[in-house]
């Protein structure tokens, strides 16, 4: 994990684990560094984000803490925030 380009909450729930690592209940705000190339557009779909528009450079999407760890190795992915966190009701 680069804990460089999380935020201080993301980091948190993240060291929380509380879930497993599959589980996606974590809403987070990617900041890439561009518009996604169609191969990272399919990295973020994969990890949980919605990527919407091609040209775009702030995305957001639920993601698990291995979709969070698999972005914050991505050289393309300037930062992560947590936007909030999802509970079973």
């Amino acid at each position: 994990m680069d804990y460089a380009k999380l935020d201080a909450s993301l980091s948190a729930a993240v060291a929380a684990g509380d879930d497993g690592p599959e589980v996606r209940n974590l809403l987070v705000t990617v900041v890439l560094t561009a518009a996604p190339t169609e191969p990272q557009c399919e990295v973020l779909r994969g990890a949980g984000v919605d990527v919407g528009a091609a040209d775009r450079s702030v995305v957001s999407g639920t993601l698990s803490r291995r979709g969070v760890e698999e972005l914050s190795h991505a050289p393309w992915v300037r930062s992560l925030t947590l936007s909030s966190s999802r509970r079973a009701l």
